[in-house]
């Protein structure tokens, strides 16, 4: 009998090792978002014309700035992606219900508004925008005009 209590010591070993290799691999598939994603997106617009920038987190939060040419603002929450989309949805801001979540559509290092808060930008989509900036860019795009 103690070989069986081996056997089974080893099984069980094998078991338990194989398992805490696997996990990983079962669960790689259900990421609410795709890093690859992940970075600050800006719209190149003349300064008087309406403006976003979207960073979106690796850890799935994300920030919207924008100015529809009523006043910025800055809202905070969380991202997710489907495929070639990426839907930001917004937390509450106390004593004030949530902005409603805005999607996005994802092509060559572009983020395109597909749903957004038409009470802030009406109905006119948001600018494109583009992943990526360079910091020399963003100075020279917004105080040198």
């Amino acid at each position: 009998m103690p070989c069986g209590k081996r056997v089974s010591s080893a099984v069980l070993f094998v078991s338990t090792v194989a398992s805490l290799l696997l996990t990983p691999l079962a669960f790689a598939g259900n990421a609410p978002f795709n890093k690859n994603l992940a970075g600050a997106y800006m719209a190149r617009v003349a300064k008087t014309a309406p403006s976003m920038t979207v960073s979106l987190g690796e850890d799935g939060t994300a920030t919207v700035t924008g100015d529809p040419g009523t006043g910025s603002f800055t809202s905070f929450g969380h991202w997710t992606s489907n495929g070639n989309q990426v839907k930001v949805t917004f937390d509450a801001e106390a004593d004030q219900p949530a902005t409603p979540p805005m999607v996005f559509e994802t092509s060559h290092n572009q983020l395109k508004a597909v749903t957004w808060d038409r009470q802030n930008w009406g109905t006119k989509p948001p600018p494109v925008m583009e992943k990526g900036y360079k910091v020399k860019y963003l100075f020279w795009s917004t105080s040198m005009r």
